[in-house]
């Protein structure tokens, strides 16, 4: 499977804003378990504003739909959110790595 690994940073000051707009993003659009699962969800405030990290887990062949609507909704924010930004990537979980080698992941 694959990894989608989504960064977010936005202003201190506008935190109570994106609590806002998620509460709504996540009433509008809820998961939808047919695309993955989310796997971390963790926030953190640094010295440049608060940063979010999410990553989940997509299920096969539905990568493109996942990363389309993760970037739909992130867009909204944006848009809605003065210095809202996100940063979307994707990565192998460990058994697709050692396939791409022709290899047995080690056992878990």
């Amino acid at each position: 499977m694959v990894l989608i690994v989504a960064t977010v940073m936005f202003p201190h000051a506008k935190s109570s804003r994106v609590a806002k707009k998620n509460i709504e993003m996540i009433k509008k659009n809820p998961p939808d378990p047919s695309f993955g699962e989310g796997l971390v969800l963790g926030v953190k405030s640094t010295l440049k504003g608060m940063q979010v990290l999410f990553v989940a887990e997509v299920k096969k062949g539905k990568v493109e739909d996942y990363m389309s609507r993760m970037a739909t909704q992130y867009q909204e924010y944006a848009l809605e959110i003065d210095d809202f930004k996100y940063q979307l990537e994707t990565y192998f979980n460990i058994a697709e790595a050692y396939k791409i080698l022709g290899m047995e992941p080690p056992p878990e």
